[in-house]
């Protein structure tokens, strides 16, 4: 509601640096009387927000007072962009130039805005008492703007979710039917938030599933698909060009070609419409090889459509014991699942499972909401929810969720309106798009992006969202999703807030989300100056127009950066570049008066350097460029700076000294020359100022042990995830190299377990000359869950013992070319999941797989591998799921 859009805008107006702007040029004290004005507005918006206010005067009200708090942000905003740029040590001479000048042009239209907005400020005073909008003594809970904090890591393939499992077995049965031959379509049907989506992931990541079809396909369709999008996403999986339209007859002849070759697995997840089966059909082959369709859909009548011949698979409603199960699971996640509840607590579970109608969104979300409150208050909770009817109950339970979102909370929630249905949301760039926005408060010894980590935690908590991946280094969210039920709600809460709108949606906009196709130019104009982000997933229009824009992502290639303008407001750029330059009018053009600029991702672009006046924008926090491209300039201090990827070193950093990156916590770096091992040296010193570092990627030649040796590090205790990979050349001139004139290089190395980081969870090591088998110092790593072994002739045995590698889950032994004997000894890898062993040509077939219990998935991909020890493997490795010989 109205008081989330207040509660970001009295954020914006506390920013350490907007306040610190606003002080220079001595204007605070107004805008200091205006927020104390609104901040006795939010206690009101609150308490009519609690009391559900339905007089329509009331709610114009509260439509005003949202309205009065986006013209105080673009005062602010129009205010910094107009101001003269501080400059380093400038600013006794900007103080000397405001007295001299009395009024500095932007300063005296400032004053009048607030002259304006205080004015409007004592109209709606008046109109509230009119209105009779009172404050109940409640005020804004000192809380009200904290998430929870974060109670356990939610399950991110859902596997821990109860019910499902004689669903999946009557779905799998029919998935697995020998006898049926026939493409037959199986349908899930049901409601929205019933677990559709859920029960068909169960389906598609069964071993019994990687086995039985050698090609699987997941499609989201929605409401909106197009049925030539669907056709080429089907045509990338078999590394085909997609057809153009269904005149392209070439392309679908070859298409339906592939198909013909192979048994496959299609989902096709939340169908709407009877016409999209009618469109693909023909292009589909029925060969009579028991290949499979499966599809979830809301409509019966949509089922039958695709396949008369199929009864629908209607998914039932949860029983009494399911859903009481599931509910405590959310809303007591650290209680035992056999613990027995009081008998207050388990009748108050049992009447809010009951309400919940077996649907499992509204038990997951509720479960979350509940979670987040005293047990002892779970009756008075359930006491003011609004419960729907006519089957509306998931409806207006995920809307009370979203009510009881704390205020900065609803900002972060609405904000997934942006991305289309069922998408696959990159965490990390989200995060820090909320930071850009200014969406994040600043905590006490926490970075924003910390802030907004738990922001996003909470989130999943409450099941609002839906986690997708976790990463390996602490076991934070990688990618979500948001079901489309919430995905609705956010739509409909940002429409109603004026806060986002999707395409062709513009009136009024202050974010716009572009899905489908590009706008023309006219209709851009009509957009408002005010816009403060844009999502387009096609070409992008003419940005220059949008002097407010903070925040921008595009998806396809940009060839003309003028049309950036002077866009100084940019927090948040991710574009690909298309013009291979490294010429400073170029970035001059492109990075334009970007003085606020945090992220700046140029992935995928054709560049090979930043200039340096970009790398002296100190407001810089995330920087992630194509590879290859020139690091920092020596000895810069780029104190906020924490993402780094995809640079070289420089060779001035040997003689001017490396840069300064105190708090950079993921770098990835390369040496292009080794430089008789200087240039090392400057990396070693570039090292020593990183503390809190965690992720670390070293690229170059000739890798010196005084690099992999880690004991020295400050942030040694902090690194979870290393990634070396030595780029001299490979193990087929090692006769060379031992000629006596050729220089020896310094990484032939014996591994010692402490110079290592102790805490790493994820390791990668590339073309590293071992001397000894390095499985004998790495398996003591008591965390490592992810290791890869690559490239190298001189590893002959590998051994893990009986107590070696608790944790890992993942291993991956890739073109090991002189391995001959891996010994694997009962007890060791007890936690392993997945296996890849590629390109060992010599490698005897280790009888210890047997001991691999745990075992879901392993791909042997050797040259030259017989029938033979493929029989001895399958022999072996019974117990394994998922088992792939793949063609080489």
């Amino acid at each position: 509601m109205a008081e989330s859009v207040v509660s970001f805008v009295l954020g914006k107006l506390g920013d350490a640096f907007v306040k610190e702007v606003l002080h220079l040029y001595g204007v605070s004290g107004q805008v200091e009387k205006v927020s104390r004005e609104l901040i006795r507005m939010q206690a009101f918006l609150k308490d009519a927000d609690t009391e559900r206010i339905v007089d329509e005067r009331q709610k114009q009200w509260v439509k005003e007072v949202r309205d009065l708090a986006y013209w105080i942000e673009d005062a602010i905003d129009t205010f910094l962009l107009t101001v003269p740029e501080k400059k380093p040590g400038k600013r006794e001479a900007i103080k000397r130039l405001f007295f001299k000048t009395k009024k500095l042009p932007a300063v005296h239209m400032l004053g009048e805005e607030i002259n304006k907005i205080e004015a409007r400020i004592k109209e709606l005073e008046e109109s509230r008492v009119r209105y009779g909008i009172n404050n109940l003594g409640e005020g804004v809970d000192g809380e009200s703007g904290q998430p929870v904090k974060r109670i356990v890591l939610p399950d991110v393939d859902e596997e821990g979710i109860v019910g499902f499992k004689t669903d999946r077995d009557k779905i799998l049965s029919l998935l697995l039917d020998e006898k049926n031959k026939r493409r037959s379509v199986i349908s899930i049907v049901g409601q929205g938030g019933l677990g559709k989506t859920t029960l068909a992931r169960k389906v598609y990541n069964s071993g019994a599933v990687k086995q039985k079809f050698p090609i699987r396909l997941w499609i989201v369709i929605s409401q909106k698909f197009n049925s030539i999008d669907i056709l080429g996403k089907i045509a990338d999986e078999f590394k085909i060009e997609p057809p153009r339209d269904f005149n392209d007859y070439d392309r679908l002849t070859k298409l339906r070609r592939s198909l013909q070759e192979t048994k496959y697995l299609i989902i096709l997840d939340d169908i709407w419409g009877e016409e999209f089966w009618k469109q693909i059909e023909e292009v589909i082959p029925d060969e009579k090889n028991g290949s499979r369709i499966l599809i979830t859909t809301r409509f019966e009548k949509v089922a039958l459509a695709a396949d008369p011949m199929s009864v629908p698979y209607k998914l039932p409603v949860l029983n009494k014991e399911s859903s009481l199960k599931l509910f405590f699971k959310k809303a007591l996640p650290n209680s035992n699942t056999n613990e027995r509840y009081s008998d207050d607590l388990y009748d108050i579970g049992k009447k809010i499972a009951k309400e919940c109608g077996g649907l499992p969104l509204a038990l997951k979300v509720l479960g979350g909401l509940l979670s987040t409150k005293p047990a002892a208050s779970w009756r008075a909770e359930m006491e003011k929810m609004d419960w729907g009817n006519d089957g509306e109950e998931c409806s207006a339970i995920i809307g009370t969720s979203y009510d009881n979102l704390p205020f900065a909370l609803k900002s972060c929630f609405m904000y997934f309106a942006a991305f289309p249905e069922d998408y696959e949301i990159d965490a990390r760039s989200l995060l820090w798009m909320w930071v850009a926005e200014g969406f994040i408060p600043q905590r006490e010894n926490r970075t924003l992006e910390d802030t907004a980590e738990m922001f996003l935690e909470d989130l999943a908590q409450r099941s609002m969202i839906q986690v997708s991946k976790r990463d390996y280094y602490g076991g934070f969210i990688k990618r979500c999703r948001i079901h489309d039920l919430l995905h609705d709600l956010a739509i409909r809460k940002a429409r109603e807030e004026n806060f986002l709108v999707v395409f062709p949606k513009t009136d009024g906009v202050r974010r716009l989300a572009i899905h489908d196709k590009e706008p023309s130019g006219e209709l851009m104009a009509s957009v408002v100056s005010n816009l403060r982000a844009l999502w387009c997933r096609e070409r992008l229009p003419n940005v220059s127009l949008f002097t407010h824009l903070k925040v921008l992502s595009g998806t396809t290639d940009l060839y003309e950066p003028d049309k950036f303008g002077k866009l100084s407001l940019l927090r948040y750029v991710k574009v690909r570049l298309a013009v291979y330059s490294k010429d400073k009018d170029y970035f001059g053009k492109f990075i334009g008066g970007m003085r606020f600029l945090q992220t700046l991702d140029l992935r995928g672009s054709y560049i090979c350097e930043l200039p340096d006046f970009v790398w002296n924008l100190k407001t810089l926090r995330h920087v992630l460029l194509p590879g290859d491209s020139l690091g920092p300039p020596p000895s810069i201090d780029l104190t906020n700076l924490q993402t780094l990827t995809g640079v070289r070193a420089r060779e001035s950093w040997v003689a001017q000294g490396s840069p300064k990156l105190p708090n950079v916590k993921y770098l990835e770096i390369c040496v292009p020359k080794a430089q008789g091992g200087v240039q090392w040296d400057a990396i070693v010193t570039l090292l020593n100022t990183m503390k809190d570092l965690v992720v670390l990627y070293l690229w170059g030649p000739d890798i010196p042990l005084k690099i992999i040796d880690m004991r020295h590090f400050p942030f040694r205790c902090h690194l979870t995830n290393l990634t070396i990979f030595d780029t001299s050349r490979g193990d087929e001139d090692e006769e060379q190299r031992a000629l006596p004139d050729y220089p020896q290089p310094p990484n032939q190395i014996v591994l010692d377990v402490g110079k290592l980081p102790k805490y790493l969870i994820k390791l990668e090591l590339t073309n590293i000359k071992f001397r000894e088998d390095p499985f004998a110092v790495v398996e003591m790593l008591e965390n490592l869950r992810y290791l890869h072994l690559q490239r190298s002739k001189l590893l002959l045995r590998l051994c893990c013992s009986a107590t070696g590698f608790g944790k890992l889950e993942e291993l991956e032994l890739l073109s090991l070319t002189g391995l001959e004997e891996w010994e694997i000894e009962e007890g060791a890898m007890p936690m392993l999941k997945n296996l890849d062993v590629d390109s060992c040509p010599g490698l005897r077939v280790p009888l210890g797989l047997q001991y691999l219990t745990v075992l879901q998935c392993l791909n042997w991909t050797n040259n030259g591998t017989s029938e033979t020890e493929k029989n001895e493997i399958r022999s072996i490795c019974k117990h394994v799921p998922h088992l792939k010989f793949w063609k080489t």
